[in-house]
């Protein structure tokens, strides 16, 4: 078991936190063969399209089958927004094309760890790279040696089921000085943020989903009542989604 990080609140302002933010594909596994799979590869290539031609300092790895981490891999940006803005981006991207997903974002500190294995993992990483160690062995080995607990954070930070965009409690401070559209849940005695990324949009949203030839100008909120409409769903995933919308 890893603890969360106990950051000091003070700590917790625009210039020093690091955030991640854990993406995943609801029902991906129940509906793989049903869409899901397609979903996931269109997220992939999607990922691949933002990195590539709009955001820089990111991190982007796969975790978990359908999930995917992202965090930043520079501080040099206060800009809370852009974590959200990326968020939800994402999320109209897999709605766009039918699917659905969830996202977690919190904060905590990121470490490289591949100075901490032996030589000879070292030196496979040096010639090989960290895809597969054990080239040349007729095996695959891939490790992945970021790690830290702000993708963990991120990745089991709790919250009522359904597609909602969920942030840390503790950067609660970073939302209210942003005009992004939050509520305040309370989840088994603990307080989690949903952000309404139905509601919020950018231009820069705007300016992405039209650049990978998607429509920026749909009726969101009608996607997602389609989605609770064509989907065997759990009351409590339903009742997530309806507040989500019911707010916007």
């Amino acid at each position: 078991k890893i603890d969360r990080l106990n950051y000091p609140m003070t700590t917790l302002n625009k210039q020093s936190f690091e955030w991640a933010l854990y993406i995943d594909i609801e029902g991906f596994s129940a509906k793989f063969e049903q869409g899901a799979k397609d979903s996931f590869i269109k997220l992939t290539n999607d990922l691949f399209t933002i990195g590539s031609h709009f955001y820089d300092y990111l991190s982007i790895e796969q975790f978990g089958g359908d999930g995917f981490l992202l965090k930043q891999v520079s501080i040099c940006s206060p800009n809370f927004e852009k974590p959200i803005e990326l968020a939800t981006l994402l999320l109209k991207l897999i709605l766009l094309r039918g699917g659905i997903g969830r996202v977690q974002i919190s904060h905590g500190y990121m470490a490289d760890t591949k100075g901490l294995y032996s030589d000879e993992i070292q030196n496979s990483i040096r010639m090989n790279g960290s895809d597969n160690l054990l080239n040349g062995k007729r095996n695959i080995m891939g490790i992945k040696p970021l790690i830290g607990t702000s993708i963990i954070n991120a990745h089991k930070l709790k919250g009522p089921s359904g597609p909602l965009l969920l942030v840390d409690v503790e950067l609660e401070s970073n939302l209210i000085e942003s005009r992004i559209p939050f509520t305040k849940l309370n989840f088994h005695n603990q307080n989690v943020l949903s952000v309404n990324w139905v509601k919020f949009d950018t231009e820069r949203i705007q300016e992405i989903v039209d650049f990978i030839g998607l429509n920026s100008s749909i009726d969101y909120t009608q996607l997602v009542k389609n989605y609770i409409q064509n989907n065997s769903l759990t009351n409590e995933w339903i009742q997530g989604a309806v507040t989500l919308i019911q707010n916007n």
